[in-house]
């Protein structure tokens, strides 16, 4: 960038889950503040009744403090999992027990773990491995008992209510919404929810499939990939053109492969999706020892620090704010790895990129590397009313602050997880020359930018009725 003339956000943008340690007002607003740009709510450990009241207050905690923050609502998908327990509760399982594994929501208790996938735990025999908790724990089948099975523990630890079950090499079913699935994109779309992922993507079909439901109940949601199975992985360049985004899902994706071909599956899926200009969030123990502790490990520093050196949209929080004691520390350690090693290390565009030969692509790029070669070039302001030019700039990886100016608050809270992406809301004059000089005017005064700096405007500065359009780059000095 040029200095100091424009003000410089953090580009890496950071999802945090909410749960029981983080889902009240003034937790919320303490999040947001520390640098949240996107909160996540897993629909598998929310009741919708209980989700309603959540949205409501996190939508009050962002007008609170002033921020833009879209809500990305998990689909629980067909994964099975164990019966229940309160809050808090967990049994400990111990190496060398015998374990019964049973169909049922029962809650747990030491000695049997109920299992709500029937079809599953009837598939089961002996010398099948059963992973529970991201692989945490692991039992193998010894026996099959009646319409059960008996297992031994192998790998032991404390096992909350409602944790994964995974059965490793075992085919997964074809993907089929189920009437709670239907239900939870229902509620995303009634209650303007920016982003929906799909869980257990297996083909493009499934992201399809989603999407046809969600925009048949009037939705907007973009649809985020989450890769956890084998088959999104080996169809990775297909299911990544049909998302909308994708998730590198570290702990579904880290059972059903060998941990030391996780970091490669990574480093794979983060190419893809800067290859199709698609965002790409890292998830799952990134910070974990912070669920505990108020420092990470070097390890996970480092772990944080590498995909932001890969240029990853977005590194998201788990446990450490779902249920961890150090919520609002983990956002903010987050946020000073992300700041200290965009410094040293500035993100450019992605090796191979498929830059289509589209205006609005061939404006992007010409945007960024106008930005890249001319110290006059302060900022690029993103005229949009859709996103689409503003992702169109995103992945480009210009070198100066990039800043969404909208007319829409919905596009204004989805462009929270697009790399270095600042949005800025404001009515839409007609006329072109007044929308230019009135959003010089907005950058000025929301503090972005000041007096005599030189703005790149990008974008469709014509209405059209169709969202996708980008025609225009002006340069302006405020």
């Amino acid at each position: 960038m040029t200095g100091s003339a424009a003000r410089r956000t953090r580009t890496t943008k950071i999802v945090a889950t909410v749960g029981p340690a983080s889902w009240d007002r003034q937790t919320l607003e303490r999040l947001l503040l520390a640098g949240v740009n996107i909160v996540r709510i897993n629909a598998a450990h929310n009741p919708i009744d209980e989700r309603l009241e959540l949205v409501r207050t996190i939508r009050a905690a962002a007008q609170a403090t002033g921020q833009h923050v879209g809500i990305l609502q998990d689909l629980a998908g067909p994964k099975p999992r164990t019966g229940p327990l309160p809050d808090g509760e967990s049994v400990t399982l111990r190496q060398g027990e015998l374990i019964q594994l049973t169909t049922g929501d029962d809650p747990l208790a030491p000695d049997r773990i109920s299992i709500d996938d029937p079809d599953l735990v009837a598939a089961l025999r002996p010398g099948q491995r059963v992973l529970m908790a991201d692989g945490l724990i692991e039992l193998i089948v010894v026996a099959r008992e009646g319409t059960g099975a008996t297992a031994r523990v192998v790998r032991g630890g404390r096992l909350r209510g409602k944790q994964g079950v995974t059965v490793p090499g075992a085919p997964a079913p074809p993907r089929t919404l189920t009437p709670a699935e239907a239900a939870d994109i229902a509620f995303a779309a009634e209650h303007g929810l920016e982003y929906l992922g799909v869980s257990f993507v297996t083909a493009p079909g499934d992201i399809t499939m989603v999407r046809d439901e969600l925009r048949r109940r009037g939705g907007r949601a973009a649809i985020v990939a989450k890769i956890e199975r084998p088959e999104a992985l080996r169809a990775i360049h297909d299911v990544t053109q049909v998302a909308d985004a994708v998730m590198v899902a570290r702990g579904d994706l880290g059972v059903q492969l060998a941990p030391e071909e996780v970091p490669i599956a990574q480093k794979r899926i983060i190419a893809v999706a800067r290859t199709h200009g698609k965002p790409v969030i890292i998830a799952t123990q990134m910070l974990e020892s912070m669920t505990t502790q108020p420092i990470p490990t070097r390890a996970e520093t480092s772990d944080v620090a590498n995909a932001v050196i890969d240029g990853v949209d977005a590194v998201m929080l788990s446990a450490e704010t779902a249920t961890g004691r150090y919520p609002v520390e983990a956002v903010a350690m987050m946020d000073r790895i992300a700041r200290a090693v965009e410094a040293e290390f500035p993100c450019g565009p992605g090796p191979g990129a498929l830059r289509p030969d589209t205006i609005a692509s061939t404006i992007a790029r010409t945007a960024s590397d106008i930005a890249r070669r001319s110290p006059l070039v302060d900022l690029i302001a993103v005229v949009t009313r859709s996103g689409f030019s503003a992702l169109e700039v995103a992945r480009e990886r210009p070198s100066v602050p990039v800043v969404a100016v909208t007319n829409s608050q919905f596009v204004a809270n989805q462009l929270g997880l697009v790399w270095g992406v600042t949005p800025l809301v404001m009515a839409f004059p007609d006329d072109t020359e007044a929308l230019i000089s009135q959003a010089g005017a907005a950058l000025i005064a929301a503090g972005h930018a000041r007096p005599g700096m030189h703005a790149l405007f990008v974008g469709s500065l014509i209405v059209y009725h169709e969202p996708g359009h980008t025609d225009v780059l002006h340069l302006r000095r405020l």
